[in-house]
């Protein structure tokens, strides 16, 4: 629905953004990193190098909210 309504475009615009999941639950966020990438891949055309490189900025990114 993101991707196809609301202009949705990448992992973090939908796990921070749409689903909030980033800030509630860190972990579970940049486990589901990698199934919302090949989603958005098919929805928008996207090859895997793209999905890889989402996967891996926003596993990046998961590191500053982790409380360890």
């Amino acid at each position: 629905f993101s991707v196809r309504f609301e202009m949705a475009r990448t992992v973090e615009d939908i796990l921070a953004r749409r689903t909030r999941l980033l800030f509630l639950d860190a972990r579970a966020a940049r486990s589901s990193a990698r199934k919302v990438a090949l989603i958005l891949a098919e929805e928008l055309d996207r090859t895997n190098d793209w999905v890889d490189e989402q996967e891996n900025t926003f596993t990046e990114l998961t590191q500053r909210y982790l409380l360890e």
